[in-house]
C-alpha cells in the first residue's frame, strides 16, 4: 500500500509525511489481508451483526470476494469501494475504474475512492452514474490550486457538485437503507440473488441472472 507512488513534494509541505522516516514507512506499508486472514474477520463480525464494507484494490480483489461468497464465507449486502491511489491498488485512471463498474453485480454498491487531485473528478464520475463519492482528509489534503482543503469544503463541494448533477444526497435512514444495514442472508442462494450475481445454473434453466 506504498501511497507515496502519487504524492509529490509540494503536496508534502506543512505534514508529517514530509519527514523522510515516516514517507519511508508509508512507502513499505502493508495489508495483513490473506486468505485466513479475510475469512476469519468476516465470521468475526457476522457472528457480531457487523456489517463489512469491501475496499477493493482492483478487480483481482473483486474476483477472490466473489469466490469467497460462492463458498458461502460471506452472506449478506455487498457494499464495496474501489481504491485508485496506485502503489499495489489500481492506479487513478478511467479506465481501470469502468472496467471495475463493468463487473461490479448490479446489487452491489459502489464507491470511488482515490487521493489528492483525482478525488474530485473520481467523484464527480462516480455521482453522475449514481454511484457514491467519498471525501475526506484522509484521501486528500489540497485543492485543484494546491491550496489546503479541509474535510468541511470538500463534503460542501461535493454536495455543490451532487445537486448539480441532479443525484440528491442521502439522509442517514436513506443511507442505512442503501447499505442495507443489519441485514444477512441464510443460504449462498439468496446472497447471489440479493447482490445480483449469477446462480449456478440448474438443468434447463434459462435467463440466469434471475433477480426478484
Amino acid at each position: 500500500m506504498n501511497i507515496m507512488e502519487l504524492l509529490y513534494p509540494e503536496y508534502l509541505e506543512g505534514t508529517s509525511l514530509a519527514h523522510p522516516a515516516i514517507q519511508a514507512a508509508y512507502a513499505e506499508m502493508t495489508v495483513p489481508a490473506g486468505p485466513a486472514w479475510v475469512a476469519e474477520h468476516l465470521k468475526r463480525l457476522t457472528q457480531n451483526g457487523i456489517q463489512p464494507h469491501f475496499q477493493l484494490t482492483g478487480m483481482h480483489g473483486l474476483e477472490t470476494l466473489e469466490r469467497m461468497v460462492r463458498k458461502g464465507l460471506y452472506k449478506g449486502p455487498l457494499n464495496l469501494t474501489w481504491i485508485g491511489i496506485g502503489g499495489g491498488f489500481d492506479g487513478p485512471n478511467p479506465f481501470n475504474f469502468f472496467n471495475f463498474i463493468h463487473r461490479v453485480p448490479d446489487g452491489c454498491t459502489l464507491t470511488s475512492e482515490s487521493l489528492l487531485k483525482n478525488v474530485l473528478p473520481f467523484n464527480t464520475m462516480s455521482m453522475a452514474m449514481g454511484l457514491h463519492a467519498r471525501v475526506g482528509n484522509e484521501d486528500t489534503i489540497i485543492d485543484h490550486q494546491g491550496q489546503r482543503f479541509s474535510s468541511v469544503q470538500q463534503i460542501q463541494q461535493t454536495v455543490r457538485i451532487a445537486h448539480e448533477l441532479g443525484r440528491e444526497v442521502a439522509s442517514g435512514k436513506e443511507a442505512r437503507e442503501i447499505y442495507r444495514i443489519g441485514v444477512q442472508y441464510d443460504t449462498i442462494e439468496e446472497t447471489l440473488l440479493e447482490n445480483g450475481m449469477a446462480p449456478n445454473r440448474k438443468a434447463g434453466q434459462k435467463g440466469v441472472p434471475q433477480r426478484k
